[in-house]
């Protein structure tokens, strides 16, 4: 099984939307390094996988998925702070 590293990039208007594309990238295991970007490792049929699904809802917005190889990732440069998630409230209902 060969896996190959992936940038995904978006740019989505509606708030539930880029929620649900969010949580979508999130179960294929993708970690999220800025508001719309998220990095990961994908097999190409999971890299199938998650294009069907975000094909289905991202019709009017922007979406694109870009394959780093490792050469290409080594030269990354990166200025400032790196992007740390918010981590999420727990509603307790009493």
């Amino acid at each position: 099984m060969i896996f190959v590293r992936y940038l995904v990039i978006y740019d989505i208007t509606d708030d539930r939307l880029r929620s649900r594309v969010a949580e979508i990238l999130k179960n294929y295991g993708l970690k999220r390094i800025q508001k719309s970007a998220f990095i990961g490792y994908l097999t190409r049929s999971k890299l199938s996988s998650l294009i069907v699904d975000v094909k289905l809802i991202v019709v009017d917005d922007n979406l694109k998925i870009f394959p780093l190889c490792d050469i290409d990732y080594k030269r990354l440069i990166s200025i400032g702070k790196e992007y740390r998630e918010e981590p999420e409230e727990k509603v307790v209902f009493y």
